[in-house]
């Protein structure tokens, strides 16, 4: 506690608790008033929003109504084509392309009559020829209402009702299906249905967002969406004109009638934006408050500066060195004993800095190099071994196999293209051995059994990188037999984790060790220090290495030979996920 802090800590105090208090009291006074005042301006917003989308949806349904004032149009819906066919269909397509041409907001127009099934369309400009079409199943349902001839369908992607060619966009839709009945009988004579690009509720719903975060939706009976804007869930129970709450967000709905059915427009607002101009009135009040600390702050450090700089320095860069940061940040506290005690200081630091430098990094790079030349091993190895063999079907003259071999080659390339990345997930692990197994599997076709179980959820954890494919390389170089039976060639890895390890159990069936030639492979593999210069064992030793770099003594990398015959490797390291290795 000394003399700075002791003195900026009582004025802090003076002036910081009046501030937090006056900030809470008014953030909590004003809180209340401008959600109550937000959520009434919001309901008298959705009312009007409300009136005018009913007053579309009415507009909309007077549409159909103009055919009723083609006497031509409704004979024909009546009595059928009577002597000319041909001018009949001119007649229906003159007043559909009418009536699609009369409003710029129609997608598309279907007009299906009952009597004989014929269907025409409206589309693009263009109104197609007379075609045969069944009802579809709201179209159904509205035969059979009875207390309107209207029904709007939610939402749904744009179908076409014409035989000239495909849909030129897909769209969401809204449709309105009218039917047409006999005057004097009510019979029904056809149904018009008209769809209206769902865009276009969605802008009379955008009309009513004042903010990016509010959610709107125009929705009918049975939660039927025909426009949503905005990621807010919409309530399973709509009831009309009702306002809910869940703390974080606030729920208004408005509704009306058309037609004997039911629609809703509702709005989600959150809390926080009916709450953000109380939080505006508290954020410059505590401001004012923060600007008024500082100042009496900087009155009081001032004072005590002079005395307490120096020792501060020296706390504030011994603390910073236990850290890890051995940088000092001042040339010189002064020419008196402070002065002569952060010289000595300085020249200490630094000497001991740059020893721990020059021995970090001459560590760092030596482990970095040898981590990046035995990972390289590899690939030079297997690139022999596979253009190899691509050379030789390619004299065979068997394109297409070579064609498959490039393939999955380069699939392998590209995952071996960048050496310094030396940890990759499990599961990139296991598809660059799946590539290699397809390759092999093309050049020795129904000559080998290969077994792959790794469990899915163990391929997020990262591993090193190549220690899977040199195992089966290791197989083929040295325990396939080309001449065997397929029973006879038998590779296989399973996966799976104990504790907190990973293990990795590979196998095959090559030829049985002896046991003094498994203990020479294990000192060549495990004692010896010097590259084996292509011996065998040299895929072996590099991933051996790799794991003991990387996990030092986590990992074990154990050799021996089943009592089945063959040659067994099992590795064991600690199982770490990928956001634990970042």
């Amino acid at each position: 506690m000394s003399i700075r802090t002791k003195l900026t800590g009582m004025i802090a105090l003076t002036i910081i608790v009046p501030v937090i208090l006056a900030t809470i009291i008014s953030f909590w006074y004003v809180k209340d008033r401008e959600r109550e005042r937000g959520l009434q301006l919001t309901e008298w917003s959705l009312e009007r929003g409300t009136l005018q989308m009913e007053r579309y949806v009415s507009d909309l349904s007077r549409l159909p109504t103009s055919l009723y004032a083609n006497r031509d149009v409704l004979d024909i819906l009546e009595y059928g084509p009577g002597l000319s066919l041909e001018q009949t269909e001119l007649e229906v397509r003159r007043a559909l392309l009418g009536m699609y041409l009369s409003r710029e907001d129609v997608a598309q127009i279907q007009l299906l009559m009952l009597e004989d099934m014929d269907s025409f369309a409206a589309y693009k400009m263009k109104v197609s020829p007379r075609s045969k079409r069944q009802p579809s199943e709201i179209q159904q349902q509205l035969l059979k209402y009875e207390e309107s001839r209207v029904l709007l369908e939610a939402s749904h992607p744009l179908v076409p009702y014409h035989d000239f060619g495909p849909l030129v966009s897909e769209e969401q839709v809204v449709t309105l299906h009218f039917r047409l009945d006999k005057i004097e009988t009510d019979q029904p004579l056809a149904i018009l249905s008209i769809d209206i690009p769902e865009d276009i509720f969605i802008g009379q719903l955008a009309s009513l967002q004042n903010n990016p975060s509010e959610s709107l939706w125009f929705v009918g009976g049975g939660n039927q969406v025909f426009a949503q804007l905005g990621d807010g869930e919409i309530p399973q129970n709509v009831s009309t004109n009702s306002l809910s709450s869940d703390g974080k967000h606030h729920r208004i709905v408005k509704s009306f009638e058309f037609e004997n059915q039911t629609f809703y427009v509702g709005k989600s607002i959150p809390d926080r934006l009916l709450t953000e101009p109380a939080s505006r009135t508290s954020f410059i009040i505590f401001v004012v408050g923060m600007v008024s600390l500082v100042l009496a702050l900087i009155g009081a450090t001032y004072a005590s500066m002079r005395l307490t700089t120096p020792i501060k320095t020296l706390t504030s860069n011994i603390w910073r060195i236990e850290q890890g940061d051995m940088t000092v940040s001042f040339d010189s506290l002064g020419n008196d004993e402070f002065g002569v005690l952060g010289r000595q200081f300085k020249r200490m630091i630094e000497r001991i800095d740059d020893l721990i430098q020059r021995e970090y990094r001459l560590a760092l790079e030596n482990r970095t190099n040898e981590l990046r030349a035995l990972q390289a091993q590899t690939n030079p190895h297997f690139l022999f071994n596979a253009l190899q063999s691509i050379g030789t079907l390619a004299l065979k003259g068997d394109g297409k196999t070579v064609y498959r071999l490039i393939t999955q080659l380069s699939s392998m390339m590209r995952y071996t293209m960048h050496p310094d990345e030396s940890l990759v997930t499990l599961k990139r692990e296991v598809d660059h051995l799946t590539s290699y197994i397809r390759l092999q599997q093309v050049r020795f076709p129904d000559q080998f059994e290969i077994e792959v179980d790794v469990p899915e959820p163990l391929l997020d954890l990262i591993v090193p990188k190549m220690i899977l494919q040199p195992l089966a390389e290791n197989f083929f170089k040295h325990g396939f037999e080309r001449d065997g039976a397929t029973a006879a060639n038998r590779f296989s890895v399973r996966i799976h984790q104990s504790g907190q390890n990973l293990v990795i159990h590979c196998e095959n069936s090559g030829r049985d060790l002896s046991d003094e030639e498994l203990t020479l492979l294990k000192e060549r593999i495990e004692v010896s220090t010097e590259p084996l210069n292509g011996a065998e064992g040299t895929g072996l030793k590099n991933i051996r290495d790799r794991l003991m770099l990387n996990y030092n003594r986590e990992a074990q990398f154990m050799l021996a030979t089943p009592e089945t015959g063959g040659f067994r490797i099992v590795m064991r390291f600690p199982a770490v996920k990928e956001a634990d290795a970042s």
